[in-house]
């Protein structure tokens, strides 16, 4: 027989008392049972303020066993995030970033242009350097799709070809004319209703005549204005065009410039991101060397960085520039 919760508790608990002489005989020399058993003996409700205790007791247990279990999952997840692989965080923040500086497109109206105000002469990019620079990285752009082609015909493996055969798909160069020497996308190939030149007649709602300005006159008009440094008039010309065509690359391209030279960097920025999600790459090198002087005007020291990396690995036209400008 073993001294133990269930003896206690049916010494406690019988009326009979054979069986309590049975349980005192067998404890008679140990001291520390029998005093026990007295002292039990003498309260009334002894067993159950055992239990009360007991419970007590264990409730303490099981509340510490949350308690570990809790700071052990919450350790693990936070080993868990560190020890993802750096690049997919990376990747995941790019994204986001990416995401967040995405603005929507907006067309301003005369209203709105009037109350912009020009940036100082210093800080403009003017429409001549413009021009050197477009005739510059068109030429950089022709020699390095024809080193593109020379390499399809040279040995190489799979895997290099087809790294080619990517970069050739990935720059896709809509057909190009120049007015008053600045480079457009002539859309007349790409877009049906172009194809006429001459002034159309419609009617409104109302039955009365509306004129139809034909696309290549009206862009005509924006970029005279452009290069005669009439930012808002300009613009005012560009956002028309991006009401009916808002993919145009010509109006989305050097509405922009409009918008950085009247100190709108927020609004130049989100044209110069979307046109790297447009089908036509003509103007990509352009909008990501002329988006790099935007965060430099904003103070973006993040964005800065990592965008002019970027131009420099591309090994374009504007690698040079870029090494050379600095973040100030």
């Amino acid at each position: 027989m073993k001294a133990n919760r269930a003896l206690f508790k049916k010494y406690l608990s019988t009326i009979h008392q054979k069986e309590k002489h049975l349980i005192e005989k067998e404890f008679v020399h140990d001291d520390f049972v029998m005093d026990a058993l007295e002292g039990y003996s003498q309260q009334t409700n002894t067993w159950d303020s055992f239990e009360a205790a007991d419970k007590k007791f264990f409730q303490g247990q099981r509340n510490r066993r949350l308690l570990v279990f809790v700071a052990t999952l919450f350790v693990s997840l936070s080993l868990g995030w560190y020890l993802i692989p750096t690049s997919s965080k990376k990747i995941t923040a790019k994204k986001q970033q990416e995401s967040a500086q995405v603005q929507k497109i907006k067309i301003h109206h005369k209203a709105d242009i009037k109350k912009m105000t020009p940036a100082a002469p210093e800080e403009r990019i003017t429409p001549r350097q413009v021009i050197l620079e477009l005739k510059k990285s068109a030429t950089t752009i022709v020699q390095n799709t024809e080193v593109l082609e020379r390499i399809q015909h040279m040995p190489a493996t799979q895997v290099e070809f087809n790294k080619q055969k990517e970069r050739r798909l990935a720059i896709k160069m809509g057909r190009e004319l120049y007015i008053q020497n600045f480079k457009v996308i002539d859309y007349r190939y790409y877009r049906s209703a172009e194809r006429e030149s001459r002034q159309q007649l419609s009617e409104n709602e109302f039955g009365e005549q509306e004129l139809k300005i034909a696309y290549l006159n009206l862009l005509n008009k924006a970029i005279e204005d452009f290069a005669q440094q009439d930012y808002k008039l300009s613009l005012l010309h560009f956002d028309e065009i991006l009401q009916t065509y808002p993919d145009d690359a010509n109006a989305l391209f050097y509405g922009a410039m409009c918008l950085y030279n009247l100190s709108e960097y927020s609004q130049a920025e989100s044209r110069f991101l979307k046109l790297q999600r447009i089908p036509f790459a003509n103007f990509g090198e352009e909008a990501e060397w002329y988006l790099l002087h935007v965060y430099q005007r904003t103070k973006k020291e993040a964005a800065f960085s990592s965008l002019r990396k970027t131009i420099i690995d591309q090994k374009g036209f504007y690698m040079q520039k870029a090494e050379n400008l600095e973040f100030n």
